[in-house]
Parts: structure tokens; C-alpha cells; sequence
């Protein structure tokens, strides 16, 4: 039996180019996944570090806005203590102004609250004690004094009369009293800041009756 082999080439056929080697397509497969994981990890990188610089320029601008926050806070703190420094100013004048205040009122007071047939010789005030030296034509008039003055509120109750005595004054009969009272604190004044001493001659009330000594 003869057998013809019809796919044999003719003698002298080119044969056929090969342009990778069989035993090099593995080499050129690990260099190309090689290549790729190379290319996967740097573009990684890349991203990283663009997140790494967003990330810098972030805290280099909340650092920027820490600082300001610092030196307004440092500004809001000698503003607040500029202010405490005032209002404590202020109040130390309010208080000196209360206290000198206090004398001129407490002298006005006692001045409208003199009622006819009454005048005062002295008054005298050591801290919140007030002593009132005087002569009257009745006793009635020493009781609506010490009524007025309770009344007026600048003194706490009672005004107390501690004396009255019968005198002759110039052929007239008249009675010398002596009257005690409290003030009251200016509600600015502190327990450390009482009334100053003051002692002062009122002028009588009575219009036409010269004062005269005790």
C-alpha cells in the first residue's frame, strides 16, 4: 500500500518565520505583568502622595487659622480684663460718690423735715450714728422731728430722743433735746466703705430765730 502525503512542502518552500520562541513567551509574559504591577504600584504612590500634600496643606492652613484663633483669643482675654479693671474703676467712684453724697442728703433731709418752732444747734454723724442737738418751743414739735426723720427713710427706726431738758432762752421757755438715729447705707457702699465722719452746725429752721451755741 502506498501512502502519499499531500501536505509535505515542495522542496525548496521558505519556511515559516517565527517571531517569539516558544521558550521566551513565558520570559516576555512575567516582564509585561512585571511592568504592570510596577506601573500599578507608582500610580499607588502617586496617589498617595497627592493625598499626602492635600493632607500637609490642610494642617498647614488649619495651623494658620490656630494661630490667628490664639492671638484673637490673647486679644479677647486683655480686652475682658481691661473691662473688669473699668468696672471695678467705675464702682470705687460710684462707691466715693455715694459717700459724699451721703452728708449733703442726710443734711437735706434733716433741713425739710424741721418743723416750725424748732431749730437744730448741731448735728453730728461718727459712721452710720447721727446726733442732733437742738431747741424747740413744745415737745410736740421734738416728736413730729423724730416722726419726720423715721419717715424720710434715710434713717432706720426709731430716731430716738434721748433727752429734753426745760430751758429759758432770752425770757422764753424752750425745751433743749437731744436726738440719736441710724443711717441708712447708700446701697453702693460696702460694710468697708461706711459714711466718713462728718460733724457739721445746722442753721436753724425757724426763720427769723438766731442760732446760738449749746
Amino acid at each position: 500500500m502506498i501512502k502519499v502525503n499531500l501536505l509535505a512542502t515542495n522542496p525548496g518552500a521558505r519556511t515559516p518565520k517565527v517571531w517569539l520562541p516558544p521558550e521566551q513567551r513565558s520570559a516576555l509574559l512575567g516582564l509585561t505583568l512585571l511592568m504592570l504591577t510596577a506601573a500599578g504600584v507608582g500610580g499607588w504612590w502617586y496617589r498617595q502622595h497627592l493625598q499626602a500634600q492635600a493632607i500637609e496643606r490642610k494642617t498647614a492652613g488649619i495651623q494658620t487659622e490656630l494661630t490667628r484663633l490664639k492671638v484673637a483669643a490673647k486679644l479677647v482675654d486683655e480686652t475682658l480684663a481691661k473691662k473688669a479693671e473699668l468696672t471695678e474703676r467705675l464702682d470705687l467712684i460710684e462707691r466715693l460718690r455715694a459717700a459724699k453724697r451721703a452728708p449733703v442728703s442726710l443734711l437735706e433731709t434733716v433741713s425739710t423735715s424741721v418743723p416750725d418752732g424748732l431749730w437744730l444747734l448741731e448735728v453730728k454723724q461718727t459712721g452710720v450714728s447721727v446726733q442732733m442737738d437742738g431747741r424747740a418751743m413744745s415737745l410736740t414739735a421734738v416728736s413730729d422731728f423724730s416722726l419726720r426723720l423715721q419717715d424720710s427713710g434715710l434713717f432706720k427706726r426709731p430716731v430716738e430722743i434721748v433727752t429734753t431738758i426745760e430751758e429759758i432762752v432770752e425770757e422764753t421757755k424752750v425745751f433743749r433735746f437731744v436726738l440719736k438715729a441710724e443711717a441708712v447705707p447708700p446701697p453702693s457702699a460696702t460694710a468697708d466703705n461706711s459714711t466718713p465722719n462728718t460733724g457739721t452746725t445746722a442753721t436753724p429752721a425757724t426763720p427769723g430765730r438766731p442760732s446760738s451755741g449749746a
